[in-house]
């Protein structure tokens, strides 16, 4: 009786396990997938309109009530970016995530303006590498300064050891 008590326990939580085994809750997923996210599937190639809209839509997400929501929408646009669709719109609402909240969004629109190539994002990228409270965001901040081509401005006051005249390592 007792070993098919532990079998059952096991079964159990291998079922459980499987059907968790995303950190969005499945209203999470739902909601995301409404919004025209579906973290398991790659998007597919659209069409103009469709890509329009769907620009809209994750510069609109940028200001959505969950985190998890926000940073997608960040990571969307960064992908974008890097696949060649570059768009100026993305510019102020990326800037504006940059004082987000949630440091995994601030982090993610950081990689998003690098990924972006426009240098008028360097001073505000500087601006969180130098007074940022998370590393996370200060760490994605300074990657994305080095996308751009710039030195940070706290780097370049405060060289290594290794920079200094008369010091062999």
């Amino acid at each position: 009786m007792g070993m098919l008590i532990l079998v059952a326990l096991i079964v159990g939580g291998i079922i459980w396990w499987l059907n968790s085994n995303q950190a969005a809750s499945r209203n999470e997923r739902t909601y995301l997938k409404a919004r025209g996210y579906d973290p398991v599937e790659a998007p597919e190639v659209r069409s103009a309109t469709r890509q329009e809209a769907r620009l809209m839509d994750l510069l609109n997400s940028l200001d959505d009530v969950t985190p998890y929501s926000r940073e997608r929408a960040a990571e969307e646009l960064s992908l974008l970016c890097e696949s060649g669709g570059r768009d100026g719109r993305m510019f102020a609402p990326l800037v504006a995530a940059l004082d987000d909240r949630n440091s995994s969004v601030r982090g993610a629109a950081a990689m998003a303006l690098g990924n972006l190539g426009d240098v008028r994002a360097a001073s505000h990228l500087e601006r969180v590498v130098s007074s940022d409270a998370s590393s996370h965001a200060r760490n994605q901040a300074r990657q994305a300064l080095q996308k751009l081509g710039v030195v940070p401005a706290t780097e370049a006051l405060n060289p290594t050891d290794a920079d200094l005249p008369g010091q062999e390592g």
